[in-house]
């Protein structure tokens, strides 16, 4: 049985590694961006330019994970049954191009691949377009995603 409370800790763990990894890139780059190697020898010198574009991207991705981390701090975790409507903490199992995969709703850190049991289990943000597709539905549900690849359809199986 998945115990909804140990992804959510798994996923929280795994985002505060990341936020630690980039916070020090952050850093690392801010310092590289002021640093007298990094100074313009002339006019078309872009050294410090792109370090501090990319240590602005660092940052705005620290940023992006701390507001995730606490946005799953104050994610309810419950238990849901076939009847219920798939909404954050939602154990779902589609079936989408002939095969099944099991997603854990979540509000933010989607895109992990967790293991629950011997089991894959992939987090999916509400605010991704497969997450706001599901939102609402019940197990029996369908629900048609625009994809690069063209309109994929969805089938929802299973909700705990």
């Amino acid at each position: 049985m998945t115990d909804k409370r140990v992804l959510l800790a798994t996923l929280r763990a795994e985002l505060q590694s990341e936020l630690g990894r980039a916070t020090r890139h952050a850093l690392d780059a801010a310092e590289a961006a002021t640093h007298e190697e990094n100074r313009p020898e002339n006019d078309k010198d872009m050294r410090s330019t792109e370090t501090s574009y990319v240590a602005r991207g660092q940052a705005l991705r620290a940023r992006e994970l701390e507001t995730a981390l606490q946005r799953l701090g104050v994610m309810e975790v419950r238990d849901f049954d076939a009847r219920d409507a798939i909404e954050a903490s939602a154990l779902v199992d589609v079936e989408q191009d002939g095969r099944r995969v099991r997603y854990f709703v979540v509000p933010a850190g989607g895109g992990h691949r967790l293991r629950d049991a011997g089991r894959e289990v992939v987090t999916l943000a509400t605010t991704s377009p497969l997450g706001k597709a599901l939102l609402g539905l019940s197990a029996g549900g369908e629900a048609e995603v625009a994809t690069p690849q063209g309109a994929r359809t969805v089938s929802v199986l299973a909700i705990r």
